[in-house]
């Protein structure tokens, strides 16, 4: 049976209508239109998200970077760390000492000074005389008391210069000469004992002013100004600038033939003056078989610096980290594989990444290690065969497949990581440069550890107040640390002479 609506019911709905398209529809249409905007609005956020999260992710190694940088890295290693070598055997490392490497070696006779004799002729505690006596020798080594010492080390000498008329009466005649010939304005002279010492508390012990006045205040009862001190550096360069300038020849001989490694690291340096600084930056060349080495305060972080720190030599053998300064600088050029090696192995050990991207940090980590002690393998398989360019040719093609599966991206990669990845697959032909130069190491860790030493000072003196004062750090570090680190063994004192002297002598 067919429903049929009422006239009543009819407009009773038409009334309706009427109302929702007159009242409810505009509100509908823009409580709509709101959500809308407000679902555009979230999208558009959420599109920033992965970028966020990246930006997170990079902020957040900055941070324990900077951490590490103020308080150290504390590794979960303790003195004695076992590794799982791929080869499935442990390494156990650093050895133990035993205890004869804590005693003292029994001196020679004849650096004995004094004896001292403990006679005992009847039992302490009975009074019986003693029988079976035996001797018991040690020795006991010491400094004299410092009122003794003070009195025999320090030396003054009054030198009484007599001069006369000559009959031209356009010049004197000098009873003896002094200096050079010259009468020294000033009435108290230092003598040259007294100024290598400043030398060696300055630079070997890497004493800040204030720290050389006291030593020689205490240890030898001297009383030095910074004026003083500064003033003795300065000249003790000029008498080592001889050898000075002989170290930059055989050092450019050396990386030429052999090759060097070069570092660099921020040292401040004032302007003085009208005397404009050259910049900031501390500069390390040094030798791969031998200590000499060139050490440049107050330079610039420019290429013209490592330019002219190679040397006038294209030709050179480099040893560098990724620095781009150093680009095109040399005809054979090894980037470290340390570099990245410690890269990794800080996202891979670093606390501030989770999930997915920790795992393919730490597999990236595993993956360079292996790689990285491959190409170890390979140099000093090299070094003691000699290869055929065939056979070089040959275990260069299985080193670089590993090397290349370092440098495919994976999804989860952190932003560093990617960066690392990009930077070994651009640079690939430098870090195998060791395979057409075998003598060249695959890192540049005797450079980094030259310059640690300028670290130090930086962090005791803040850097050079002059760049007059950063010439002769230069020298002065130049000189110094070659000649004592290529005669570990020798005095430094007699090292020292020598190289001031370095025109009458042979180091």
């Amino acid at each position: 049976m067919a429903f049929k609506i009422s006239e009543t019911e009819i407009r009773k709905r038409l009334a309706k209508l009427h109302n929702y398209e007159a009242i409810k529809h505009p509100q509908l249409k823009e409580r709509s239109d709101k959500l809308r905007a407000r679902v555009k609005e979230l999208e558009a956020e959420n599109a920033k998200i992965p970028e966020l999260k990246k930006q997170i992710e990079r902020q957040n190694l900055w941070i324990e970077e900077l951490v590490a940088m103020k308080f150290g890295r504390k590794r979960n290693n303790p003195k004695i760390r076992a590794i799982n070598l791929p080869s499935g055997k442990l390494n156990t490392f650093p050895k133990l000492r035993d205890a004869s490497s804590y005693r003292r070696s029994i001196p020679l006779e004849t650096e004995i000074t004094d004896e001292l004799r403990l006679e005992v002729e009847v039992c302490p505690e009975c009074g019986e005389v003693l029988s079976n006596k035996k001797e018991h020798v040690h020795y006991r080594e010491d400094l004299r008391k410092a009122t003794e010492r003070l009195e025999s080390i320090k030396k003054i000498i009054k030198t009484i210069v007599e001069s006369g008329v000559c009959k031209n009466e356009d010049c004197k005649l000098f009873g003896k000469k002094v200096l050079g010939g010259e009468i020294p304005p000033q009435k108290v002279i230092i003598g040259e004992n007294l100024r290598q010492i400043v030398v060696f508390q300055s630079v070997i012990q890497g004493q800040s002013y204030s720290e050389v006045q006291k030593s020689l205040e205490q240890l030898y009862g001297y009383k030095l100004s910074n004026g003083q001190i500064a003033n003795i550096l300065e000249g003790e360069s000029v008498l080592l600038t001889p050898y000075y300038n002989h170290l930059i020849e055989i050092l450019n001989e050396e990386s030429k033939t052999i090759g060097a490694h070069y570092d660099e690291t921020t040292f401040k340096t004032q302007s003085q003056g009208t005397v404009i600084s050259d910049g900031n930056y501390c500069w390390v060349k040094i030798g791969i078989e031998t200590q000499n080495q060139l050490i440049w305060f107050g330079k610039s972080r420019g290429k013209k610096v490592a330019e002219a720190l190679r040397g006038h030599e294209p030709e050179s053998i480099g040893i560098t980290d990724d620095y781009p300064g150093y680009k095109n600088t040399f005809e054979s050029h090894q980037l470290c594989w340390a570099h990245p090696h410690r890269k990794m192995r800080d996202l891979a050990e670093s606390g501030k990444l989770k999930g997915k991207t920790q795992k393919v940090c730490k597999e990236a980590f595993k993956d360079f290690q292996i790689c990285y002690k491959q190409a170890r393998k390979m140099r000093e398989k090299m070094l003691r065969a000699n290869w055929s360019d065939e056979q070089k040719q040959k275990e260069r093609i299985k080193l670089e497949k590993l090397f290349d599966n370092l440098t495919l991206k994976n999804e989860d990669d952190p932003e560093k990581l990617e960066k690392i990845r990009a930077t070994l697959k651009l640079r690939k032909d430098r870090y195998f440069t060791f395979f057409d130069q075998p003598q060249i190491p695959l890192d540049n860790n005797k450079a980094e550890r030259a310059i640690r030493k300028v670290v130090i000072r930086r962090k005791k003196s803040l850097g050079c107040k002059s760049p007059k004062g950063a010439d002769v750090l230069s020298i002065l570090y130049s000189v110094i640390f070659s000649i004592t680190e290529n005669n570990p063994h020798d005095n430094f004192f007699d090292l020292y002479e020598k190289a001031a002297n370095f025109e009458n002598s042979q180091i």
